[in-house]
């Protein structure tokens, strides 16, 4: 099947915004409603759908390769991620000039999750891997992309097993882990949310796969039909995610993601056809950019502004949700300066996409074909 699914593309670009306003903190703004508070869960949704776009591409392959898988996936990964990790290396040496004039940003310079001895793993991916590494460490938002790496190769050895036997391994895999994150079984939840909701995102492929053709031929399952299954399915999510009070959210989640997935891959209903507008696709095409770049750039605006407290002596932060939240005295200039951020994010994941995410996966392509 030969497909590209544009509107689980846009579904990935708006959950990388939800991820953003889920890390900003302004006080006044939708930031503070219980949906974004809640949007962390959305990297469950960035497994799953990642699981299902790789069973897509490799799953039913008939010359599977190791080299070109490696690269491709590296190539994909690594030149953001580590451009990234150098602007945090940058802006850390910031923090200790300032540090040297009697300035403070949050936590002394290269300390704690900045420290140097974290500096390798994170370059590494290693940081949700390794028990004497500080998950979220350096750029924070890599955590979830150093499971997502190691799960590729876990992934393709799991593609040299015989199609049942590793359909079998996938189940086994995503099962577990469920059950370690709905019983708390301490094995690092990180860990566990990636392989689970990963390979049950594989598996929802082969259901999506094996009736796709029957679902479209039958006339019975109308745009009206494929319109009201999305809209229920969008207010079931936006409801789990925004009551943290439900209990066994992360699993709930993930099943819900994963019903979503489905759903919109078939691509029959109203919201589907908004989602394939360019404002949307485009949100698709840079998320992997909105996600690494934001932490840095929300950094940067929160040492403006505590910069800003200490030279014109006033308040221009307080705690509020048990977060160092943003406020400006305003409603609308809190407002105002949300937008601006979020704004700003997507101008450098413009860029970033353009000249480090383009550039690396071509790179990654000369280096395939010139081994082939």
């Amino acid at each position: 099947m030969n497909k590209r699914f544009y509107v689980l593309d846009s579904f990935r670009g708006l959950a990388a915004i939800f991820v953003v306003m889920y890390h900003s903190h302004y006080l006044g703004t939708a930031t503070q409603w219980s949906f974004f508070r809640g949007s962390g869960l959305f990297v469950e949704f960035f497994f799953v759908l990642s699981g299902f776009v790789l069973t897509h591409g490799y799953a039913f392959k008939k010359s599977l390769n190791f080299k070109t898988f490696f690269i491709s996936r590296t190539f994909r990964i690594f030149p953001l991620h580590i451009m990234m990790l150098f602007v945090f290396l940058f802006l850390e040496l910031g923090k200790l000039v300032a540090y040297h004039y009697g300035i403070s940003l949050n936590n002394p310079p290269f300390t704690g999750s900045m420290s140097p001895t974290e500096f390798l793993p994170n370059m590494l991916l290693l940081q949700s891997w390794l028990p004497m590494t500080t998950t979220l460490s350096w750029n924070p938002t890599s955590w979830s992309i150093s499971t997502e790496y190691y799960m590729y190769m876990i992934f393709y050895a799991s593609l040299l097993l015989k199609q049942h036997l590793r359909y079998v391994a996938w189940a086994i895999l995503s099962l577990f882990t469920f059950y370690f994150i709905i019983q708390e079984i301490e094995v690092g939840i990180d860990f566990t949310r990636g392989i689970s909701c990963f390979f049950a995102g594989g598996l929802t492929y082969l259901i999506f796969r094996k009736q796709h053709q029957n679902i479209k031929q039958n006339t019975k399952l109308s745009f009206f039909i494929f319109t009201i299954i999305e809209i229920i399915l969008i207010l079931l999510v936006v409801l789990i995610v925004s009551f943290k009070q439900i209990e066994h959210r992360s699993f709930i989640a993930s099943i819900l993601f994963i019903l979503q997935v489905f759903v919109f891959a078939f691509e029959g209903g109203a919201i589907s056809k908004m989602l394939k507008l360019n404002p949307f696709s485009h949100l698709g095409k840079i998320s992997y950019s909105i996600y690494l770049t934001h932490p840095a750039i929300i950094f940067v605006m929160l040492s403006i502004t505590t910069l800003s407290e200490k030279i014109l002596h006033r308040d221009f932060t307080l705690i509020a949700l048990h977060k160092k939240t943003i406020d400006f005295g305003d409603t609308l200039y809190n407002n105002i300066a949300l937008l601006l951020s979020l704004i700003v994010i997507i101008i450098i994941s413009n860029l970033t996409y353009k000249y480090i995410e383009l550039k690396g996966q071509s790179v990654g392509n000369r280096i395939k074909e010139e081994m082939s």
